[in-house]
């Protein structure tokens, strides 16, 4: 069963965040700002932003072609994209003094954008717009590179989303836990930069021109770990931020 990045990848992030909270962090969460599991304002960012007051955050981070690492200058000048946001919204986020609304607005695009940086095509090309303007086929089903990427490699079984996301958080070792919260987002985004050039870009066809089970297989590899990446990152981040 194909379920998608967008809503379903972005609640498995919660999942497995919600699983790594501290007793302290998810209790503060649950009385301070009234949200009781983080699965629930997964998809709060998307659905806003569609809304008449959208706000001014992009949901990705889009590099000059050929660049293999973000600069903010280069790529965020006006820091808007999903690097410098979450930069922004932890400081709110852990800034007592500030209005609860304020607070609970950064926390609930917190849990959004670390789920986005962590999608290897919203560090796509600025060109391509994160592969939105490069056409695929998969199974005989016509597509874009980025919708691909957001919506098409992540396959479970007939479990839940908190079963597959609790099946995939056992799979992260201790060692590769402390490596992934020594670094920051701009680690991150390049980490998914990185991914984006070397694995999403270079396509292998079949001779039907369709994408190969290979690239697939691949893929979805790729984002299973991303998805644990951004889970274990995130209760990183709310655990620091509300201690």
């Amino acid at each position: 069963m194909a379920t998608a990045w967008g809503p379903d990848g972005h609640r498995i992030v919660c999942e497995i965040a919600q699983i790594r909270l501290l007793p302290r962090t998810r209790a503060i969460i649950h009385q301070n700002f009234n949200i009781k599991y983080l699965t629930l304002v997964a998809n709060w960012a998307d659905v806003i932003k569609r809304g008449p007051r959208k706000p001014d955050v992009l949901h990705h981070t889009n590099i000059e072609a050929g660049k293999w690492t973000y600069d903010q200058t280069r790529d965020c000048p006006e820091k808007k994209c999903v690097t410098e946001k979450i930069r922004e919204f932890e400081k709110v986020l852990a800034n007592k003094r500030l209005f609860y609304f304020a607070r609970k607005d950064a926390l609930k695009f917190l849990v959004h954008l670390v789920g986005d940086i962590h999608q290897p095509m919203h560090l796509g090309n600025l060109v391509d717009r994160g592969g939105n303007k490069i056409d695929v086929l998969v199974n005989g089903k016509a597509t874009n590179l980025h919708a691909l990427w957001d919506s098409g490699l992540i396959f479970r079984e007939e479990e839940t989303l908190a079963q597959f996301a609790e099946k995939l958080d056992a799979r992260t070792t201790d060692d590769e836990m402390r490596e992934w919260t020594r670094s920051y987002v701009e680690n991150w985004s390049n980490e998914s930069r990185e991914l984006s050039v070397k694995y999403g870009y270079p396509l292998s066809l079949t001779d039907a021109g369709e994408l190969t089970d290979e690239y697939i297989a691949r893929g979805r590899l790729i984002v299973e770990k991303q998805l644990r990446r951004a889970g274990v990152r995130l209760a990183h981040i709310l655990n620091r931020s509300l201690k």
